[in-house]
């Protein structure tokens, strides 16, 4: 599994929107330094803000399925050890492959829960590293991408109306405001998210783009939106 990316769609600025359809929300004011240290906390990613760097990591509740692996296992391996001449010959062979694979694969998941970060942004690097996940892991190879090479970061909704092919689709009760890097190629990479319901949408807007800031001011890219 890789780092979620899509393609460029055609989705409708607030400006452009009929005043009739839609309820108009302003960008929020920016803050004095978006690099004052501090942590903000969006769906499932925990961001870490500092001057020099940015790192976008799993919560600390994503330890409790590897703990659940690990310990499963130790289990396992302990009634194999203990139990050796109840078992038929075959299902220890089963039991005992099923342990050499999930225990290895629990302690690297509990590691990464721990230590790993999904993205870094690096003053001293000049670039944004991108962890390439592997069963959702977050192991494997990084992918680097340069400042100079970042497009913009935008920010988006997309549980509000939105352009596509077949016409448009109308706003979702909850808002899904997601924080995009773009690429000069075109290429998206999504950063982190935040829902809320509809009626609470403008504190989701501000929760967002505050990281957006952030990135934006470590990399001099800018920052286009709020758009739905």
């Amino acid at each position: 599994m890789t780092t979620e990316t899509t393609r460029t769609t055609s989705p409708i600025e607030i400006d452009d929107a009929p005043e009739d359809e839609a309820r108009a929300l302003e960008r929020p004011q920016t803050i004095a330094d978006p690099l004052a240290q501090r942590t903000r906390f969006l769906h499932r990613r925990v961001v870490t803000i500092t001057p020099d760097r940015i790192e976008v990591r799993p919560p600390r509740s994503a330890v409790i399925v590897p703990l659940i692996g690990v310990a499963l296992t130790a289990g396992l391996l302990v009634l194999l050890g203990t139990s050796v001449d109840s078992f038929p010959f075959w299902l220890m062979g089963v039991l005992l492959l099923f342990a050499v694979v999930l225990l290895p694969l629990s302690g690297i998941s509990l590691v990464y829960a721990l230590l790993g970060a999904n993205i870094v942004a690096d003053r001293r690097g000049q670039n944004v590293s991108m962890k390439q996940r592997f069963l959702g892991l977050g192991i494997g190879t990084n992918e680097l991408i340069p400042f100079w090479k970042i497009r913009e970061f935008l920010v988006e909704d997309e549980g509000r109306e939105i352009a596509r092919a077949g016409g448009r689709v109308p706003a979702e009760e909850i808002a899904q405001w997601q924080l995009v890097l773009v690429k000069k190629s075109g290429t998206r990479h999504v950063l982190g998210s935040v829902s809320t319901p509809r009626q609470h949408e403008e504190e989701g807007l501000q929760q967002i783009f505050e990281v957006a800031e952030a990135f934006s001011a470590l990399s001099e890219a800018p920052i286009r939106g709020p758009i739905w």
